[in-house]
């Protein structure tokens, strides 16, 4: 296992329910979740502006222009991530940050594990194996568990 990169994961994916509870303190004053979502999107949008501006001054530019040759479905990640800004600014009032955590990665995984064992979107192939299988469904149980 790669200890550190793990971490850094389970690091971030703390930040998640973090995300979407401030999110949703937003819009209990912007009150329409589409403009709490935007206002997100735009606060992220200038940090990865700065981001890739200190990265091109310190000589570590990408490739923008190659974007335009990559597959029509690379560029729906945009996309995807407004909805999923968006549905965490409507549930997590609704669910609970733990709810909504434990739903989120459970759809996570069910989803990252039809993508591994079909090889869609260029990932290797990995077999459903009955131990993945439980683990999804012992976090179905986890989210019962939760919301109980």
């Amino acid at each position: 296992m790669k200890l550190g990169w793990v971490t850094v994961v389970l690091l971030t994916g703390m930040m998640l329910p973090v995300q979407a509870a401030v999110n949703a303190k937003l819009r209990t004053f912007v009150i329409n979740p589409i403009y709490s979502a935007l206002i997100s999107f735009c606060v992220g949008t200038v940090l990865l502006i700065i981001l890739a501006s200190t990265m091109a001054w310190a000589g570590q530019s990408g490739h923008l222009r190659a974007a335009a040759a990559a597959p029509w479905w690379t560029w729906v990640g945009g996309a995807l991530g407004a909805v999923f800004v968006t549905m965490a600014i409507l549930a997590v009032p609704r669910i609970g940050a733990a709810g909504y955590s434990a739903a989120i990665i459970t759809g996570q995984l069910i989803g990252a594990l039809i993508l591994d064992h079909y090889g869609w979107l260029g990932l290797p192939q990995q077999p459903l194996t009955w131990s993945r299988l439980l683990g999804a469904l012992l976090l179905l149980v986890a989210i019962w568990l939760i919301q109980r």
